[in-house]
């Protein structure tokens, strides 16, 4: 996406909702999602002079260093609060499955993509993929979502049951959280 600016300023206009600046790899996009905000992750100074203006708040967060996984949900579980304190709605675990649920599907659609693309590398050319994907950074998951069923058309998947994880999402994204920190140490 070349100037993803016009995308954020449509969508604070159509929603009136906040924009939250994140770091780039930002494990937990879910929580500001959960609560209603639109999470952006910034890779580059150039990207986060681009939407200065377009951003309510600049998520500045510490990287998760906690011990163990009940660090792990205390940093998830303080990052909910931040969520809630800036968008001024609860962070429910209601809320967070729904979102955790959408960026599955999306997700989902992503590697479906991926793999078309593979399969028949005429259909997109490379920077045209990476366009498309990376454009899920700057635009609601669930606009992403459409973008991409509609670029597959009929390879678009069904809407993918949201795997039954049978618990609390915010032990969920502490487990995801740990697992990224563990990779991310070797």
């Amino acid at each position: 996406m070349e100037d993803p600016s016009a995308a954020v300023r449509r969508w604070r206009i159509l929603t009136g909702k906040k924009v939250v600046g994140c770091p780039p790899r930002f494990p937990v996009p879910e929580l500001f999602h959960s609560v209603g905000m639109l999470p952006l992750l910034v890779w580059n100074e150039e990207e986060r002079n681009l939407l200065f203006s377009l951003v309510d708040e600049w998520a500045i967060i510490q990287e998760p260093f906690p011990e163990g996984l009940e660090g792990a949900l205390d940093w998830v579980e303080s990052i909910a609060e931040l969520a809630e304190a800036l968008s001024g709605e609860p962070c429910t675990e209601g809320a967070v499955d729904r979102s955790l649920r959408a960026y599955r599907e999306r997700d989902a659609l992503v590697e479906r993509l991926r793999g078309h693309c593979a399969a028949f590398p005429r259909f997109l050319d490379p920077g045209t993929l990476h366009g498309v994907i990376d454009s899920g950074r700057f635009l609601p998951v669930e606009t992403h979502a459409i973008l991409l069923e509609r670029i597959l058309g009929e390879e678009a998947p069904a809407a993918c049951a949201a795997e039954a994880d049978g618990g609390d999402p915010f032990l969920l994204l502490a487990r995801r959280t740990r697992a990224e920190m563990d990779r991310a140490v070797r």
